[in-house]
């Protein structure tokens, strides 16, 4: 199991906090100060005395180092252990970090008040108080780095080992994005991990209230939960509902949110946390990049969709009676926050629409990706459900979430790369260009997914047109997208109340993408799994043929 770290200012609890931790968990527990007093021998003070601080930490970076190769323990730091930035990236690379805070009144009560200037070499000073307070303020911006933040002034060291235990039942896994002029951002996931929002977002600075901006059905499920886990990190909070649905990602729910931002007093330090599905995020994320020309932006993804694409990589923005996203932004996020519970409440066209996505991802990526993409395909959980009701059937087995990690990883290395859309990630767009004009066409009745998944099905055809891959290939994907229970024809939609496909009014929605170049429409197309690319100058001829073959 992944280590857990427990850092912060002496005094802070990590010590007797930890010791509980690993009692409660079974894991093993060190010290780090102990353990480096056993090997040299003499105790902290005097290593300072005879060695100096820099043999110090040299001591704690080699131990760090150590550490990170072996599992299962519970570490508790030195106080200024985490300040040291290549300490710090190992620990953060390696474990479950979580940083202890307290006032500094409890710390100077918690380390023998004045006479602590006697027996900790850190704090020998006239005034102890105030030394605590300068190196608080000296050591913040390292501990800020830490993701998780616990204040231990006023909750007894069992309290604080309940939530440290729920924290590491909580996180699985975590991704950092680093994209330019902005610091890492990390995507977070795990199963229950929106009750842990709080501790996540207490130590970055933001200033209250943070605002929860969501829709109406979402809120339902999970509006309280995100509240509770603030309040119970000491961030107040309120909750701002829009609609539900694409219909109502425009300009209009915008402004509803900036009123509601501008009524309840939030500055430029004030964080929104976007909460639900893609519609959600791409709305939300625009308010958060133009009110006050930008504040912190929280993505906590509910959808399977959401979590495979568009809560990552930053691109956000509404549509428009003219055009489907043409108005927005890049607006990077500084945390994304995915709760795998939420995945048990999406009914089962829901988890269908974020297979599109992954599907798709795999088909980027080619290889072991797509060969897991197959494997999801054949999986009879995948085929169950109930049409009638579309209840969630419990399809969200280990094969979905490996594919689901597979689709973020990418994501993640594209959007990287190329950030503001100029290069490789214009490759995410495969069976956008057709599918976005599918999805304005219907009204809207026609789901994103399946719109991406029938787009997915107009690109191969496409390619097979042109002589880039043959037809062998595109059964091969048409049976990996019928096996999860994607459409592939217009057949498969009828159910939404899609009249008879009109080709030559999808072409004219298509001609509004944001995407084109020189006015000519840009398609991503492929020669195999893995081998994928753009194609500037495809004839309308051909283009159209691969829409009118969703008829067949």
């Amino acid at each position: 199991m992944t280590n857990i770290v427990l850092a912060g200012f002496m005094g802070a609890g990590k010590t007797t906090v930890g010791q509980l931790v690993a009692e409660r968990l079974g894991r093993k527990f060190i010290d780090t100060d102990a353990e480096i007093e056993g090997r040299e021998g003499i105790s902290v003070p005097a290593i300072f005395a005879r060695d100096g601080e820099a043999y110090f930490r040299s001591k704690e970076r080699a131990l760090a180092a150590e550490l990170a190769q072996q599992s299962d323990y519970v570490i508790a730091t030195g106080g200024g252990m985490i300040v040291n930035e290549s300490v710090r990236r190992i620990l953060l690379d390696s474990a479950i970090c979580v940083c202890l805070t307290a006032s500094p009144d409890i710390i100077l009560e918690r380390v023998g008040g004045e006479s602590a200037a006697q027996t900790r070499p850190l704090l020998h000073s006239d005034d102890v108080r105030a030394r605590i307070v300068a190196l608080l303020n000296e050591r913040a911006p390292a501990y800020a780095h830490l993701p998780y933040h616990l204040d231990t002034s006023a909750r007894a060291p069992d309290e604080v080992a309940t939530a440290i235990a729920a924290i590491a039942g909580s996180e699985q896994l975590r991704i950092g994005v680093r994209v330019p002029e902005q610091p890492r951002y990390d995507i977070a996931m795990g199963d229950g991990l929106l009750a842990q929002i709080g501790h996540l977002m207490r130590g970055r600075g933001w200033t209250a209230p943070a605002a929860i901006l969501t829709d109406k059905l979402v809120a339902s499920h999970f509006a309280g939960t995100v509240q509770l886990a603030l309040k119970a990190a000491g961030i107040d909070s309120f909750v701002h509902s829009m609609p539900h649905g694409e219909l109502h990602k425009t300009l209009a729910t915008v402004e509803s949110m900036y009123r509601a931002l501008s009524e309840r007093g939030m500055d430029r330090t004030s964080p929104v946390i976007a909460l639900g599905g893609g519609v959600v995020g791409d709305t939300a994320g625009f308010a958060a990049a133009t009110y006050l020309r930008g504040v912190p932006f929280v993505q906590a993804p509910t959808s399977l969709l959401a979590m495979a694409d568009s809560s990552i990589g930053g691109k956000v923005g509404v549509d428009t009676p003219f055009g489907k996203n043409l108005v927005g932004a890049f607006k990077q996020p500084d945390l994304v926050v995915m709760d795998t519970q939420c995945l048990g409440q999406l009914p089962a066209i829901e988890l269908r629409c974020g297979y599109a996505e992954i599907v798709k991802c795999a088909l980027i990526a080619g290889g072991a990706d797509w060969d897991l993409a197959r494997t999801l395909a054949r999986s009879p959980l995948h085929a169950v459900e109930d049409t009638a009701t579309g209840e969630n059937l419990g399809v969200i087995d280990d094969t979905m979430m490996n594919s689901l990690v597979n689709a973020i990883e990418l994501k993640r290395a594209v959007v990287e790369e190329d950030p503001f859309e100029r290069g490789r990630r214009a490759l995410l767009n495969l069976g956008h260009t057709f599918g976005h004009g599918l999805e304005t066409w219907s009204g809207l009745r026609i789901k994103h997914g399946y719109a991406v998944s029938l787009g997915m099905v107009c690109a191969l055809r496409l390619s097979q047109r042109l002589g880039l891959c043959d037809a062998a290939l595109v059964d091969d994907n048409l049976a990996v997208l019928r096996g999860i229970g994607l459409p592939t024809c217009m057949r498969d939609v009828a159910a939404f109340g899609v009249d008879m496909l009109d080709v030559e009014q999808v072409w004219s929605m298509m001609q509004s993408d944001k995407k084109k170049r020189a006015g000519r429409l840009r398609f991503v197309l492929l020669r195999s799994p893995g081998d994928v690319f753009v194609h500037n100058d495809v004839s309308d001829t051909d283009a159209k043929a691969a829409l009118a073959s969703l008829q067949e």
